[in-house]
């Protein structure tokens, strides 16, 4: 085999997941937050760097990783499947491996989905917004 023939895939680094992981603590630290569990997995779903604020509830380990996991595998963020459920799309609780709550988003380079970020221990949307600010490193 010609190993031109062979694509590139960009991956998620453990430097880059710590990056991201951090940017999103100190979102979270700049709004008074202590009860945050942050996880960064790589395209597979598969935990790469997580971190968790003294105050946060142990559920938060476990929901963390699983919105990063959704995020990564789907390539779509859990408010997407949340929304689906809003809209009567049952179907969705069906779906193995899926979390569909807000507060995981994929981790996107070069348009492709390298990974997936997960926050929990807050609300929905305040977890997105702390996500999203970890996500912001990589512009």
């Amino acid at each position: 085999m010609n190993p031109k023939m062979l694509p590139t895939k960009r991956v998620l680094t453990l430097e880059c997941a710590r990056e991201i992981a951090e940017a999103a603590l100190a979102a979270a630290l700049g709004k008074g937050l202590d009860t945050l569990s942050i996880a960064v997995s790589d395209d597979g779903g598969r935990l790469m760097f997580f971190l968790r604020q003294d105050g946060a509830e142990a559920a938060t380990v476990d929901i963390a990783t699983a919105k990063a996991h959704t995020a990564a595998i789907f390539k779509k963020p859990g408010k997407h499947f949340k929304e689906m459920l809003l809209e009567g799309k049952y179907w969705v609780l069906g779906m193995p491996n899926l979390t569909p709550v807000e507060g995981g988003q994929p981790i996107v380079g070069d348009g492709k989905t390298i990974g997936g970020i997960g926050i929990a221990g807050a609300t929905g949307a305040l977890d997105t917004e702390i996500g999203s600010a970890g996500l912001a490193v990589l512009s």
